[in-house]
């Protein structure tokens, strides 16, 4: 054979993370992956309270984006399914978001801007 070694055992992961957070009560952003070519990015401004994301992705080429900027922010993002998207970006205190996409090709959206707001999503593809 030329060209190479194919081994059938040999798996590839191949899984993408960035986090970038600034302010008093920068918490630790928890993303589990649990499958190839998923794509996570985390960018947190705290204020006075605690800032903070978990991502969960099962599945392929699923891909988060978290934009928190403000203090007692949350977001809780699961994916389970392939070519899912979610896209967060919150801004203002007290604010916090639940994103579950279950199935494949789910895209959600989210923006809140103020204080004070609670938001759930559910999507279930095919």
């Amino acid at each position: 054979m030329q060209g190479g070694v194919t081994d059938p055992s040999v798996s590839i992961e191949v899984s993408i993370e960035t986090v970038v957070e600034f302010g008093n009560n920068a918490k630790p952003v928890t993303i589990v992956e649990n499958s190839s070519i998923n794509i996570a990015r985390v960018i947190q401004f705290g204020g006075t309270g605690t800032v903070d994301a978990t991502i969960v992705q099962n599945g392929t080429r699923n891909y988060v984006d978290v934009i928190q900027v403000g203090g007692t922010t949350n977001a809780a993002i699961g994916q389970s399914g392939v070519n899912n998207i979610a896209d967060i970006t919150q801004v203002g205190n007290s604010t916090n978001a639940l994103l579950l996409q279950i199935g494949d090709m789910n895209t959600g959206t989210v923006q809140q801007f103020g204080r004070f707001n609670w938001l759930s999503i559910f999507q279930f593809g095919r």
